[in-house]
């Protein structure tokens, strides 16, 4: 795995981007197919095909609801400036602030870590919006909606302002998101991690999930600048970061009330939650109303207009059983990772509280036939199931 900790200073183009994806993933599972075609690098060196090549999608919404790289979800309803996104080429940081009953996205800031350019917004436009993006991505301005698209491959970051408070889209391909963590999550591995490396458990879905988060936004917290780079960083007397866990504001909180979100009119909004086609998104909306009061959550435009990408070429290098592998479909790759799950033996005796064994996505690894006892006299195998976050298993399809 590539693991350098000082950013490359010779990635100027796509070809230099996916050579050093394949270095990052030259030891995944996944790698050992070869570079497309196609491929604009001339790097010699075996390849990840499916990791340069695949796309994966991040979502960070009010109030705030976070729906990860393999699309499970978790909420955080306090306040911190945290690291969305992280590895050698970008970062993506965010801030949420509370609002008494909710918490909300109010700043978000892009960096290219391989030349000084960079992207800020914060909610209400004070300060005044800031880009200095031109190398490798172009950066447009329609309204609302703020978009940073990379060149050469079907990539983007979209910011939505809405009322007093900000959306995050990503559709992240892996030239260059490779490699990240963050509150989206782990782009190599699947599921949320710790800054450690420490597995955050997403079952329980949004509601449960706000009551568990604090420690991992916490991890993910941003230092003061010059690495904090919001345009207004949350810094105590002292200059030291502020991160809390609770979405009440005002007098004796960590934070004051002092830009409330501005909720769109009620009367404007003529959808309903059940009319949001992702039911996890629709849950999301259900929790927002059921918060603040407000119907006006159901005309959420990354509710309405939400990026998922739920059938991608890349697959998670989840730490399976050693006696288990996980069964690939053609078209959804592997299902167990892609559902957050691991492949396990004796899946219901491991399985935690919060987890289920699905049936049919995994199997027993073969060994080569060996001289022993006929076939009926050895052991019956034992079962290879997928063990998987109870909200994943309760996805309608």
């Amino acid at each position: 795995m590539y693991h350098s900790r000082d950013p490359p200073d010779n990635v100027n183009s796509i070809a230099d981007l996916e050579d050093l994806c394949c270095e990052k993933c030259r030891d995944l599972p996944y790698c050992q197919e070869g570079k497309p075609s196609d491929s604009p690098s001339k790097s010699p060196a075996p390849c990840a095909g499916e990791c340069c090549d695949c796309i994966h999608t991040c979502t960070i919404q009010p109030d705030p609801h976070y729906r990860v790289w393999d699309n499970t979800y978790y909420d955080f309803q306090g306040g911190c400036d945290q690291y969305a996104i992280k590895n050698d080429i970008i970062e993506v940081q965010i801030a949420t602030r509370p609002r008494s009953t909710y918490s909300t996205i109010t700043q978000v800031t892009v960096l290219m870590k391989n030349t000084p350019e960079s992207f800020k917004i914060a909610a209400g436009g004070a300060p005044p919006t800031v880009n200095t993006i031109v190398t490798g991505a172009t950066y447009t301005n329609t309204g609302n909606v703020h978009t940073i698209d990379f060149s050469g491959v079907p990539s983007f970051i979209k910011i939505t302002e809405w009322g007093s408070n900000l959306s995050l889209q990503v559709v992240g391909h892996g030239t260059i998101f490779s490699n990240s963590e963050g509150m989206c999550g782990s782009w190599d591995l699947g599921g949320v991690r710790k800054s450690d490396g420490t597995v955050y458990s997403t079952a329980g879905g949004w509601a449960a999930t706000a009551l568990t988060s604090f420690p991992l936004a916490n991890s993910w917290k941003i230092p003061p600048p010059p690495a904090n780079q919001l345009l207004i960083p949350a810094l105590d007397i002292g200059g030291n970061p502020i991160c809390d866990a609770s979405k009440i504001c005002g007098p004796g909180s960590a934070f004051p009330c002092n830009a409330v979100r501005k909720l769109q009119a009620d009367k404007k909004c003529k959808k309903r939650c059940n009319t949001i086609d992702d039911e996890a998104f629709a849950d999301a909306c259900k929790l927002d109303i059921e918060n603040t009061g407000s119907n006006s959550w159901a005309c959420q435009p990354s509710y309405l207009e939400p990026v998922l990408e739920k059938s991608s070429p890349c697959d998670f290098n989840k730490p399976d059983d050693k006696k288990c592998k996980p069964k690939k479909d053609r078209k959804e790759g592997y299902l167990c990772h892609r559902l957050g799950g691991t492949c396990e033996t004796k899946c219901k005796e491991k399985a935690p509280p919060g987890y289920t064994c699905l049936k049919d996505l995994c199997n027993n690894k073969k060994k080569p036939n060996k001289p022993g006892p006929k076939p009926e006299a050895r052991k019956k195998k034992k079962k290879c199931e997928c063990m998987v976050p109870l909200p994943c298993s309760g996805d309608k399809k």
